[in-house]
């Protein structure tokens, strides 16, 4: 059993620090650099991106674990990197923490698998240095225009693509970008995951969206289940979310394998309101047995 733990807390603070120690039997450092990755998917709108409170008790965690130096990394699709950690106030934790700030777009880098619009493979570039890292993914809970919702996998996925250009060539339509992150969640996926679900965004995200106080965190050492938890708590379904529905069928996983601990995700659970594309975002199902094409590359 994967256990992935909800804390229900209106404080983001005390709701990641719950989430955290609810599965600190669960949770091992090795002996690598510590990489920690907030969505800052644009530098200039808090709501969609994860707020210092959440990363801040995340480290908070992680120093008591023995953690004493850490790398921030993010690489924004709208905005500098510089300007979101000046604007979201992430300069003020050099004061507490020794922190490496880092730039994920113009960071040395590594091939990864992907799929064009024709569901060829492709070649996408990220970062090197995550692949050298124990990663934590920091994430706000949030709906997507692509792929329904956006959550800790993602964020890792997309986030560190290095520059501008390799993000759009991840958005290749549903059906591709559904298979992309599935293929990429193969080699690479965070080692620790927190969802700060405390206020997320629901309808036009990432970007677009508006509020929905979920009062919820969400925590799991498993990438994939964290996310299928936290896709729960917005009020979705599993299949409805393609690239996380074939994430857990390549691992042989079915929602039998996750234990739940904390607070229950009925006792959480709100229904997050839709973007505006959510008919177009539900045409991934490929006709095809989608098992071949993914083996490609």
């Amino acid at each position: 059993m994967i256990k992935v733990s909800i804390a229900s807390s209106s404080s983001r603070a005390d709701g990641v620090a719950e989430s955290l120690q609810l599965i600190d039997s669960e949770i091992s450092v090795p002996d690598r650099p510590v990489m920690v990755k907030p969505n800052f998917v644009t530098t200039s709108f808090q709501l969609a991106a994860t707020h210092v409170d959440a990363t801040r008790a995340t480290l908070n965690y992680l120093t008591q674990r023995g953690v004493s130096n850490f790398v921030i990394a993010v690489g924004p699709a709208v905005g500098t990197s510089d300007s979101g950690f000046d604007n979201y106030g992430y300069r003020d934790l050099t004061k507490d923490f020794n922190i490496e700030f880092m730039d994920l777009n113009t960071a040395d880098r590594i091939p990864v698998p992907a799929f064009d619009d024709k569901l060829n493979p492709q070649t996408l570039y990220m970062s090197k240095r995550l692949s050298e890292s124990y990663v934590v993914s920091v994430c706000p809970m949030k709906t997507h225009n692509n792929v329904v919702v956006t959550l800790g996998l993602k964020n890792i996925l997309v986030g560190t693509l290095s520059g501008r250009e390799q993000k759009k060539k991840i958005h290749k339509g549903s059906k591709a970008i559904n298979l992309t992150l599935a293929k990429m969640a193969q080699h690479v996926a965070p080692d620790l995951t927190v969802i700060d679900g405390t206020v997320g965004m629901q309808g036009n995200g990432p970007i677009d969206g508006f509020e929905m106080p979920s009062n919820g965190v969400v925590a799991a050492h498993h990438a994939i289940a964290a996310d299928v938890v936290g896709l729960q708590v917005m009020g979705y379904k599993l299949e409805q979310v393609g690239y996380l529905r074939y994430a857990m069928e390549l691992r042989n996983l079915s929602l039998d394998d996750l234990d739940v601990v904390g607070s229950s995700i009925d006792d959480v659970r709100v229904s997050y309101a839709d973007h505006d594309d959510i008919v177009e975002q539900l045409t991934w199902p490929l006709k095809e047995d989608w098992h071949g094409v993914i083996e490609q590359g």
